[in-house]
């Protein structure tokens, strides 16, 4: 533990320990060749307006240490809470930053002109403007995502957004078609954001991309055929109202991804390859070769697996191995 996140400086963290190693030392001990007595003695006063040692003429040192559970464990709280009015301050800063901005561009606040709907109309007018409401966004972001597999820039590009707003405390779920699973991608970020807290889960029925925050702003792509065409930004309340509506009812009918299920003890090394080359949609041929096996001893596998996992599909059963964490 680093006792400077607390508001030791370096040479009051050096002077605490050497007395808790050693409470008998004197100012002569404690000192280094390049310490000044009065240097020594101000880093010690230090450790009392801490909170974490008291004056004792009686000791060598001046100063006798405090039973480090209950000082430490006061300065730890004192430091929470003030970490907690500052981010509670930060938090009440965000709210000015809209008008601040609104300002610089010579607007008022307000939602845009277009009855609440705001257009944009390219790949980069998106990022950017997901990037801005993300940083205003307080309390959640629900998020629906198709089929289509993401390129690797886009993925990289919604993590650092996912992280920094579940490390705010935003509530975050995500819906995502079943398949994409079957990009490894997809899968890594996936687990990363349900391990930093976010809820997810996976659709059997085709979805259609769209963004909710805060209940108030969603982000949904003007052509859904041709996401580079741009998006449409919506504040109006009617229309947010029944893109809420449309996302709990694909929440309710939807599965969660199970992020850390072992998988089966006699699932073999060898299976679980042959189940990543089925959920990336290789033949039997290629994926035979991949395995190294026959192409009859491989259908043979892919039909057992297929059995095990209820799938009608060699795709399926590959989708299927990545949904509940095999792969």
């Amino acid at each position: 533990m680093a006792l400077r996140d607390l508001g030791f400086t370096a040479e009051q963290e050096r002077l605490y320990r050497a007395l808790l190693a050693s409470p008998d030392s004197d100012l002569t001990a404690l000192s280094r060749p390049s310490d000044t007595p009065g240097a020594v003695r101000a880093a010690l006063a230090g450790l009392v307006e801490l909170g974490v040692a008291r004056f004792r003429d009686d000791r060598p040192a001046g100063v006798e240490l405090l039973r480090p559970s209950i000082a430490l464990g006061d300065l730890i709280e004192r430091t929470e809470d003030e970490l907690l009015r500052r981010h509670r301050r930060t938090g009440d800063t965000r709210g000015e930053v809209a008008a601040l901005d609104a300002q610089h561009a010579g607007t008022t606040a307000g939602p845009p002109a277009g009855q609440g709907v705001e257009r944009l109309t390219d790949v980069d007018q998106v990022r950017e403007r997901l990037a801005e409401l993300s940083f205003f966004t307080r309390t959640s972001v629900y998020s629906v995502h198709p089929a289509a597999r993401p390129s690797p820039e886009s993925v990289a590009a919604a993590r650092p957004l996912d992280v920094r707003s579940l490390r705010r405390g935003v509530e975050m779920r995500v819906i995502h078609e079943a398949s994409v699973v079957a990009d490894h991608r997809v899968r890594d970020h996936l687990r990363e954001v349900a391990a930093a807290g976010a809820r997810i889960r996976l659709s059997d029925l085709p979805v259609e991309r769209m963004i909710i925050m805060d209940e108030e702003v969603v982000v949904v792509p003007s052509d859904p055929a041709d996401t580079r065409r741009g998006a449409l930004v919506v504040r109006q309340a009617g229309l947010v109202h029944g893109f809420l509506h449309l996302f709990h009812r694909l929440w309710a009918e939807a599965a969660d991804l199970m992020t850390s299920g072992d998988p089966p003890a006699d699932l073999t090394e060898e299976d679980r390859r042959l189940l990543a080359l089925l959920a990336e949609g290789r033949t039997d041929e290629t994926a035979a070769r991949a395995v190294g096996v026959s192409v009859r001893h491989l259908r043979r596998r892919v039909a057992r697996l297929m059995h095990r996992l209820q799938a009608t599909s060699r795709f399926e059963a590959g989708v299927a191995a990545a949904r509940r964490g095999w792969l």
